[in-house]
């Protein structure tokens, strides 16, 4: 241990935000809509054992007050505070050191919004604290109680630590311009224990004083989001009030509100991807079927689809429309993502502009000390990206529903031609066997002209078989010879047209032949 390992007055402010009620796009997903402050029970009674109950410091959800931000403290069980208070004396590296914190619920628009702090005050009893060394920060974080994996906050969280740099801390720091990313990296190994940490992202000035992230929003699924920010101006001081404290509350929440969107929009996109892929298989198998060499000859030869073929049709133009459906609200499901991450990102620069606009209403800041590129680099760089790549995934998606509707619209085509074909031919069958029994009728009903009946029943003699017949049976049979005969011709007119094309191929096949 160091001087330069020491910090003063460190603290740990956890934000972490959950559902408060359930999203239309996930209503089928149930949610624990209490978990967070169980959670937060647990970390005080269990983890840091401060002697405190959270369970029955908050309202319940049917006591809830109506408004945009509410604050769910219930006031009667805690003195009328704001929060739930806490405070313990620990035995850290041979000294004694006090800690001291809150824990706030609360509710912001569709959401719950936990605060919880700890931290090692700046003064007891008036007197200044003693610098501590940068290990105090595991004391903070017993079990990793206070990372993602036990939180488990639906919306995710945002870990700040703070401290105070010494006047040598500071000096070592315009000496080495490594030397506060290599002091926040031991912050960052005695407050995780855990040797996958999050990574480092960037550095900059908050307030006029360094600021370092970790935790890559893109990667938000592996890496925890923690800020460690380290205090060497009173301006900071000055700032960093109860009022910036509520407004890092909302920046945070839309933060991980965008960054929640944009995962979920991640998994949305693979489920969707492999949707696609499905319906051009799909797609392409059905009219490949109908292509195959088998259908393609007996096509040639105007006999049409097969009953297989067309009850296998018929069954895809059933399971396309509902497909395409489901296909559709997958997009609306991206669509939904992407204007969560636009309407939060716009509250998220709203926000900044009020703390802008109050910062230099005090007329006593610098520029540096004004400066809010640090929080302004998410909504002017990462947001958009997100942004472009959903917009990216939608353009390309959206062109499987134009499959489907396509396909489904071919189907109905080929059903529709292939069901007249049949009905054509039924009427032409009945329309023959209507004319051929029509014709036997009237020959039937001409034999008294045509076969003298005296005596009746008498036999009439065939020339060439040189046999005699009954009268009656000779009319029978001529009856139905002239009845086929007229059904023969009139089925052989209507697919005349047929024969024609047949005769058409059939030229066109021997012109192709070559001559020998």
């Amino acid at each position: 241990m160091t001087e330069n390992s020491k910090i003063y007055a460190p603290n740990v402010y956890l934000f972490a935000f959950h559902l408060c009620q359930p999203l239309e796009s996930e209503s089928s997903s149930p949610v624990e809509f209490a978990r967070l402050w169980q959670k937060c029970d647990e970390i005080l009674q269990t983890k840091l054992a401060v002697g405190k109950a959270f369970n029955g410091s908050y309202l319940s959800k049917k006591d809830e007050p109506a408004g945009w931000r509410v604050n769910l403290i219930n006031k009667e069980v805690v003195d009328q505070r704001n929060s739930l208070d806490f405070a313990k004396n620990i035995s850290h590296d041979n000294q004694q050191v006090n800690l001291k914190g809150f824990a706030q619920p609360l509710r912001i628009d569709d959401s719950y919004a936990l605060g919880l702090q700890i931290r090692v005050p700046e003064k007891v009893d008036g007197n200044k604290t003693s610098a501590v060394d940068v290990s105090i920060f595991k004391e903070f974080n017993p079990d990793n109680c206070l990372l993602p994996d036990f939180v488990q906050s639906y919306f995710g969280q945002t870990l700040l630590l703070t401290a105070w740099l010494s006047v040598e801390q500071n000096q070592a720091a315009r000496e080495d311009s490594q030397f506060l990313k290599k002091l926040a990296q031991q912050c960052l190994e005695k407050f995780i224990e855990s040797q996958n940490l999050p990574s480092f992202y960037r550095q900059g000035e908050l307030f006029g004083s360094p600021i370092l992230e970790y935790g890559n929003p893109s990667r938000q699924d592996t890496d925890c989001h923690v800020i460690v920010w380290f205090f060497n101006s009173s301006a900071t001081d000055e700032i960093w009030d109860e009022t910036r404290y509520s407004d890092f509350m909302d920046l945070f929440l839309y933060r991980n509100k965008i960054l929640r969107a944009y995962h979920d929009s991640r998994k949305l996109y693979a489920v969707t991807r492999e949707e696609y892929k499905q319906i051009e298989l799909d797609i392409d198998k059905t009219f490949k079927y109908l292509q195959r060499e088998q259908a393609q000859q007996r096509q040639s030869k105007g006999a049409g689809l097969n009953e297989e073929e067309l009850k296998y049709l018929e069954t895809q133009m059933i399971e396309m429309p509902p497909r395409a459906v489901k296909y559709a609200r997958m997009l609306i499901d991206l669509e939904f993502r992407q204007n969560t991450i636009a309407i939060n990102a716009q509250n998220y620069q709203d926000k900044l502009n009020q703390i802008s606009l109050d910062i230099k209403a005090a007329k006593k800041y610098n520029d540096s000390d004004a400066d809010l590129s640090f929080l302004e680099t998410f909504n002017k760089e990462t947001c958009p990206q997100f942004q472009r790549q959903i917009q990216a995934d939608l353009g390309y998606f959206k062109h499987g529903s134009g499959l489907l509707d396509q396909a489904t619209e071919a189907i109905r085509a080929i059903v529709a031609i292939e069901e007249a074909y049949r009905d054509a031919k039924l009427e032409v069958t009945i329309q023959a066997v209507g004319f051929g029994l029509g014709v036997a009728g009237v020959v039937a009903g001409s034999s008294p002209y045509l076969i003298k009946q005296d005596p009746p029943n008498q036999m009439i003699v065939l020339p060439l078989l040189k046999v005699g017949i009954n009268s009656f049976a000779f009319v029978l049979l001529i009856s139905i010879g002239a009845g086929a005969l007229v059904w023969g011709g009139v089925l052989l007119l209507a697919n005349s047209k047929n024969l024609l094309g047949k005769f058409k191929n059939l030229l066109s096949r021997n012109k192709q032949l070559p001559p020998p």
